[in-house]
């Protein structure tokens, strides 16, 4: 090799786009570089990490298949992995605490004997338990904690052999280890979601069982609205009419998508309580009604999108309250509570989430 192509071959990796590049030109980086920053490599592999899960509902995360066991339990679910990783920050915390006060650090005997896949596996009971909120919370709190301790060892211990696979490995490494399953998984969810896929059982009730259905209807729909409205309050006012959150849309023009359906479904909700019929959505077709009710929308300011989607969700549910059960049971009926409340908003959720994380990003790495 010559020594310009040497050269070029030894730089490359330090003009990679650690949130952005393909995973295995990431993986690529010799992160344990003296001339990489430790503390900008995790930042940004950290906002990759963190940009996951975005536009996941619970029953994705916990919808298993992501990857096998690798200790021949059950197939590990997006929560399993995410959980993990939330657990090992939690551990990483206690060994640096100790190394810092002691001078020793872990070694892979102190951990089934260096069976990890079987500690591992052991501990999935632990963040199984666990809510999806709350483990993004952990995850949080657990690095926050983690960096802070990490930041008073100086590099030269950080890059030494007894520290560095117990300090990298529990902050970048181990995210961009998890990632390999966990983008591609998230990917398929999310076009799952936008697809309306419930991800599990039908959600619709069944004869005899209305009101456990209707409960589940209601606990369903609180923590998608929590995430939905994290999202969007999320996104710079600047940023809410920038087209290409998907073709041709901003989130503004998504907003006052799922603003106008609250409206259209209460409206047909209310029409078959007092004539026993269900409207068609439009004689020209869905496509066309919604292609109409964007442009119709579009010009207004991001305080007038956000009252009429908190005044049509509201109008829209008090509609579904007033649903009997003879109508929680009718597809048609169903379908118009369902279709155009949070199982609407979790489509939307799916494909507005990823760009939103991702536009605060800095630009080039």
């Amino acid at each position: 090799m010559s020594s310009d192509r040497r050269t070029a071959a030894l730089v490359a990796p330090a003009r990679v786009d650690l949130r952005r590049a393909p995973l295995a030109d990431v993986q690529s980086v010799d992160f344990r570089s003296a001339e990489r920053d430790f503390w900008t490599d995790e930042a940004a592999v950290w906002d990759r990490f963190e940009a996951v899960w975005a536009g996941l509902d619970d029953a994705a995360w916990r919808l298993p298949g992501a990857a096998p066991s690798d200790a021949g339990g059950p197939d590990w679910s997006f929560l399993d992995h995410f959980a993990h990783v939330v657990d090992w920050l939690e551990i990483g915390v206690d060994y640096i605490d100790r190394a810092i006060a002691t001078g020793r650090w872990p070694t892979d005997e102190d951990y089934e004997g260096g069976d990890f896949d079987t500690f591992n596996e052991g501990r999935r009971e632990i963040g199984a338990r666990r809510l999806p909120a709350e483990l993004r919370a952990a995850a949080a709190l657990g690095r926050r904690r983690l960096l802070e301790r990490v930041r008073t060892l100086p590099l030269s211990t950080i890059r030494s052999d007894e520290a560095w696979g117990w300090v990298y490995n529990v902050l970048h490494g181990h995210a961009l280890d998890h990632l390999r399953v966990l983008e591609p998984w998230a990917d398929s969810l999310r076009s799952r979601l936008v697809e309306n896929d419930p991800l599990g059982p039908d959600p619709a009730p069944r004869s005899g069982e209305v009101a456990a259905g209707i409960g589940r209807f209601w606990t369903e729909a609180t923590p998608i609205f929590v995430l939905f409205d994290e999202t969007i309050s999320g996104v710079p006012p600047d940023a809410w009419s920038t087209p290409g959150v998907t073709e041709g849309w901003s989130v503004a023009d998504h907003v006052g998508h799922l603003a106008s359906w609250f409206e259209r479904a209460a409206d047909a909700l209310v029409e078959h309580r007092l004539s026993g019929r269900w409207d068609e959505v439009s004689s020209s077709g869905i496509d066309a009604w919604n292609a109409v009710q964007v442009v119709a929308r579009r010009g207004q300011s991001r305080d007038q999108l956000l009252t009429a989607y908190v005044a049509g969700r509201a109008r829209l549910e008090a509609a579904i309250r007033s649903m009997t059960d003879d109508e929680w049971l009718d597809p048609e009926g169903f379908s118009w509570a369902y279709d155009d409340l949070h199982g609407h908003v979790r489509a939307h959720l799916a494909m507005i989430a990823p760009w939103a994380v991702r536009i605060g990003w800095p630009e080039g790495g």
